[in-house]
């Protein structure tokens, strides 16, 4: 940055000419536009820290100015900015209102399937249980009662032998009430042993 005085000022216009410290070196113009973030106003013979800077039309003027020894203080621009900003940076964190919504939605959703999750589980236990008593807890096996007043069997003729006989019963009812039979042959009242009615 280059250091020089302020020579001349015109307040109702808001400009003014810098001498510059150099040697030889032409005046400087400077707007108050480059000096808006000082605690005061400029004033003839105040010490100037500037920037020069070419215009397009070639003449130079001084930017980024600063009055040494005089405090800088947040433009309104700069705090219209950092204002900006920071509603920018609450309304990026802040939550949207659909995103609000669906949180809760989310959370509701899940506790619902949660809740069908165990009901399915308690129902499938229950139905565990009872296929375990149908399968495991079979009802008493009943006697048969083979000579009941109306007996399941009757004689036939020409049925003698265990190979004619369908179960154990018939064979029992056989050798009981039908004569002829051959089915008894070591004579324990037990017919037909290998085939129907052996241990």
């Amino acid at each position: 940055m280059e250091r020089g005085t302020l020579v001349r000022w015109n307040e109702d216009k808001g400009f003014g000419f810098i001498k510059p410290e150099a040697a030889n070196a032409k005046d400087v113009f400077i707007h108050i536009s480059a000096l808006k973030h000082m605690a005061r106003k400029p004033i003839v013979g105040d010490q100037i820290l500037f920037h020069r800077e070419q215009q397009a039309d070639g003449k130079v003027k001084a930017s980024k100015a600063n009055i040494e020894g005089v405090a800088v203080i947040a433009t309104t621009s700069t705090s219209k900015a950092s204002n900006r900003q920071r509603k920018n940076h609450n309304h990026r964190n802040k939550p949207s209102f659909l995103s609000k919504l669906a949180i809760p939605a989310i959370i509701a959703i899940v506790a619902l399937s949660y809740s069908q999750y165990q009901q399915l589980n308690k129902n499938v236990v229950i139905s565990n249980d009872d296929i375990e008593q149908t399968q495991w807890q079979l009802p008493p096996k009943q006697k048969s009662n083979t000579f009941s007043t109306q007996p399941q069997f009757r004689c036939e003729g020409g049925k003698t032998h265990c190979s004619h006989m369908r179960s154990c019963d018939e064979a029992k009812f056989y050798l009981k009430n039908c004569p002829g039979t051959e089915m008894d042959g070591d004579r324990d009242g037990i017919p037909c042993e290998r085939q129907h009615c052996g241990w």
